[in-house]
């Protein structure tokens, strides 16, 4: 039986890459993993879907855990990325409850392309950034087989999208009366770090690096307006940004101006506005934002004059990948910024990435203070 290992030590090879091309010369993917990554468009947003028809999700939903939000959220997310939404791609989700092992099994007009065994979820982490080994083989028999086993352990076959926003609209209420459910002691203070050039030695592996959009098509970001208030409230879309949590980092820029604003330090977890808010606002912009996080401006100074210093989040991207060419800049493995492309309120980036980002914009940051 032919096989070869595939594992997350170097980006050339890892599990993203190797499924990004696995994506683009089949018609129908086979997706198991009990773990889900916070948004597709992180994901798909790199690949083509100039083949694929037929998309099958297996996954968890186990009840009395806290992964129940988030999953729920990571599968709207599917189910709204355009291909799907706009039935250019067939996508079917079912659920088993008792699912650990991570599978991905490809086709072509009926026959079978390759298949996956892995410890790899299909995460960010997981495909990409864990030290993850992964199994590929091709012998047509065995995926068979393997299809026909994973198929006939499945729990529920079918979630159709009404029932999916339909649990999505139950989290959105669980939340709105236990809003504290995550809340967790984090003995961790990163404020005075990031005055100094050595901040980034203080991260540990569970601060995460978002680069967030300030701004929409309909109402750009002026270049008059200053980001120096020591405090913010940065708003979010109509679904929960399941994945930001205190301490992780958001880089804003500009839409319109696609430069870079200021970058803040997280300090709560998602809150949702109240609804007699929501119902008061004339202008629906609460409507279309109703999610937000408090947050600390790190960079005051920057935030400033952020016009004048023409930091562009394509130029950026550039310059680090001439100089770093096989270095992926988002967090699921990728060198494009295309999930943004989408409209996605949030994009996870890769650590090194982010740090670039951010010693660009602190280096003006200290010459201003």
């Amino acid at each position: 039986m032919a096989y070869k290992i595939i594992n997350n030590l170097t980006s050339a090879g890892n599990h993203s890459s190797r499924l990004k091309e696995l994506f683009a010369k089949s018609d129908t993917a086979i997706l198991v993993s009990p773990f889900l990554m916070t948004d597709f468009a992180d994901f798909f947003g790199e690949i083509s879907f100039s083949s694929l028809t037929k998309l099958h999700l297996i996954t968890t939903l186990c009840p009395k855990s806290f992964d129940q939000i988030k999953k729920i959220s990571s599968l709207v997310s599917l189910i709204e990325f355009p291909a799907i939404r706009d039935k250019k791609v067939k996508c079917q989700i079912s659920l088993n409850n008792k699912l650990h092992g991570k599978i991905y099994i490809f086709k072509k007009a009926d026959s079978y392309v390759s298949a996956i065994i892995s410890s790899a979820n299909f995460t960010g982490s997981g495909l990409s950034r864990k030290h993850e080994w992964g199994v590929e083989i091709s012998d047509i028999e065995e995926i068979k087989q393997l299809e026909l086993s994973i198929l006939g352990s499945i729990q529920f076959p079918n979630l159709t999208f009404e029932e999916i926003y339909r649990m999505q609209q139950k989290t959105i209420d669980f939340l709105e009366k236990q809003p504290q459910t995550e809340v967790r002691d984090i003995d961790l203070d990163l404020t005075g770090s990031l005055t100094s050039s050595s901040w980034t030695s203080e991260f540990d592996e569970t601060i995460q690096f978002w680069l967030k959009p300030i701004g929409s098509s309909e109402s750009p970001v002026r270049e008059n307006r200053p980001f120096n208030e020591i405090e913010e409230d940065l708003h979010f879309s109509k679904q929960r940004p399941n994945g930001v949590k205190p301490n992780d980092i958001l880089i804003a820029y500009g839409v319109g101006t696609t430069k870079m604003l200021s970058v803040y330090r997280v300090t709560s977890f998602p809150i949702r506005v109240p609804q007699e808010d929501i119902d008061k606002d004339k202008d629906n912009w609460l409507e279309r934002w109703p999610w937000y996080v408090e947050a600390e401006n790190l960079t005051q100074h920057f935030g400033a004059t952020w016009a004048k210093h023409n930091l562009f989040t394509g130029s950026l991207r550039d310059e680090y990948l001439i100089a770093n060419p096989d270095k992926p800049i988002t967090a699921v493995g990728g060198q494009t910024l295309g999930a943004l492309n989408y409209g996605k309120d949030k994009l996870k980036l890769a650590p090194d990435f982010a740090k670039f980002i951010i010693g660009k914009i602190m280096s003006i940051n200290n010459r201003h203070s």
